[in-house]
């Protein structure tokens, strides 16, 4: 399986429009284009699969069977956060079925629904490659006629012409300039819309705006079709074992459970609880795999840091060895229970949430007025957690401190929800507590590792193995700990702050949208 980031942008040019010389542009020359040389055209023959309700077009996702170029095949495109697209590619098969390793990479999407046929586009393609000194493309800028019709093609559905300039060798900042160079010559900006979003007339699923005077409902509701589609387009990420996939899928969950638990009042608790209850199972399985590819990172950089001598033995194999093993069989699991009744109910139920959310009366009130009171309380929460922790033993402060963390992670998740409409006091209080949750997130994984690294040294003490190496990696996990609680303390200071969470007893006032 094939797979590249593509980066491309769009445009339109009036009719009789020609392309102009790009080679011959200083700028561009700068850039490391030296020709441009015009390709065969191409006619290229595309039959696009979605659900019935195009969940994947509204998810800006396509896949599709394609011939007429040199790469007949599979193409599933996947957005990225940065505007580009990752394209992977699979050989040509019979029929119009699609190979299960791109079908399964969007059932984030799909929850079970069958892929059906629903446009084929002909496009007839002109292209010019921007080439280096080597004769390598750096750029290329393709003109398309594009044709839609039904799957069977029996009427003509839409007709367009579009450009697209992409990114083949070249840098983002060359594409710029390329993309610039056209526009100077007659060709305007586009819908960035995939071909086959335009043909049907889909828009792409986009956060839901407020209204000028939200209620507390519309503000949670947004954060919460956020989290939904966040984790939905994690989904193919964790599949493909994509760095960071785990952790956006967690931190997904763990937003929507908080939001959930927070904002209860506001919604119909018979529904969001057992919700809840769901939530916190697959957080347990992402926690398992993020944990361990936490765990696998901090040893690696750790060992890196030692000077050689005080790596003994197979330390670093069986350390690092041991946590990538441990990786990857939580992956695995995870993997398979994505593919589970358990995990596309969840995903069904979430998708429902957002959209029929169960809001209660309570929901209706102004928002700047109603969210304040839940924010507060998730504060007074982390304030009760922290003195508890502060009042503790020494020998019992650990797992209090973790409770304090947690309370913190869900007071800023409340102020991330409200600040769309209570303002920058809200998004202050949470980069606040973004700076307690990630102190304490350090010493607790410290503390953690800490302790691991004694259980291999024992191990490897009964096995006759050098210990040395585990002894000098817990003593610097235990400085690591030591050194986050004094981070921990400022933290907090500043976070404790009167003028930092003060304004949460005054309800409505200065920095709210609505004020």
């Amino acid at each position: 399986m094939s797979e590249h980031r593509e980066l491309e942008v769009k445009l339109e040019a009036p009719a009789g429009w020609d392309l102009p010389d790009l080679a011959g542009r200083d700028d561009l020359r700068e850039g490391g284009v030296a020709s441009a040389a015009d390709l065969a055209a191409l006619e290229l023959d595309a039959l696009y699969l979605d659900t019935a309700d195009l969940r994947l077009a509204r998810g800006g996702v396509t896949l599709r069977r394609r011939t007429g170029d040199d790469e007949p095949g599979w193409h599933l495109k996947l957005p990225a956060a940065d505007g580009s697209r990752t394209e992977i590619q699979r050989p040509l098969a019979t029929g119009d079925e699609p190979p299960p390793a791109l079908a399964s990479l969007v059932t984030g999407l799909t929850r079970g629904a069958p892929l059906v046929p629903v446009a084929r586009l002909v496009t007839r393609r002109r292209v010019t490659e921007l080439r280096d000194d080597a004769g390598e493309a750096l750029v290329a800028i393709a003109r398309d006629d594009v044709t839609a019709t039904p799957p069977d093609g029996s009427s003509v559905a839409r007709e367009w012409a579009e450009i697209e300039a992409e990114a083949v060798r070249g840098d983002d900042a060359l594409l710029a300039r390329v993309v610039e160079a056209l526009v100077e010559a007659g060709a305007a900006a586009a819908s960035s819309r995939p071909k086959l979003a335009r043909a049907l007339d889909v828009e792409e699923r986009a956060a839901p705006a407020l209204p000028n005077r939200p209620t507390a409902g519309d503000v949670v509701v947004a954060y919460l079709r956020a989290q939904v589609d966040a984790l939905a387009m994690s989904d193919a990420g964790i599949r493909r074992d994509r760095p960071d996939a785990v952790h956006q899928a967690r931190v997904a969950t763990r937003r929507l459970r908080a939001t959930l638990a927070t904002f209860a009042p506001l919604l119909d608790t018979d529904v969001t609880e057992p919700l809840r209850d769901e939530l916190r199972w697959w957080g347990r399985v992402l926690g398992v795999a993020r944990d361990a590819e936490v765990r696998r990172a901090r040893l690696e950089a750790a060992i890196d840091d030692l000077p050689g001598g005080q790596v003994v033995g197979p330390a670093r194999e069986d350390l690092v060895g041991g946590a990538a093993t441990g990786y990857r069989e939580a992956w695995r699991l995870a993997v398979e229970k994505m593919s589970g009744a358990r995990y596309l109910a969840l995903l069904d139920a979430l998708e429902a949430l957002a959209e029929v959310p169960p809001l209660t009366g309570r929901a209706q009130r102004p928002a700047d007025h109603e969210l304040p009171r839940h924010v507060r309380r998730a504060w007074r929460r982390v304030r009760r957690r922290h003195d508890a922790a502060a009042a503790a033993p020494a020998a019992h402060r650990g797992e209090l401190l973790h409770d304090e963390r947690k309370a913190a992670k869900r007071a800023r998740y409340a102020a991330e929800a409200t600040a769309p409409v209570l303002g920058h006091r809200a998004t202050r209080f949470a980069r606040r507590l973004d700076r307690v949750q990630d102190t304490l997130g350090t010493h607790h994984d410290a503390t953690a590792l800490a302790d691991l690294l004694r259980r291999e040294a024992a191990a490897a003490h009964d096995a006759h193995a050098p210990t040395f190496t585990h002894g000098v990696l817990a003593a610097g996990e235990l400085a690591r700990a030591d050194h986050a609680l004094d981070a921990h303390r400022d933290a907090w200071e500043r976070a404790a702050r009167p003028r930092v969470h003060g304004w949460l007893r005054q309800g409505k006032g200065r920095g709210s949208r609505t004020g």
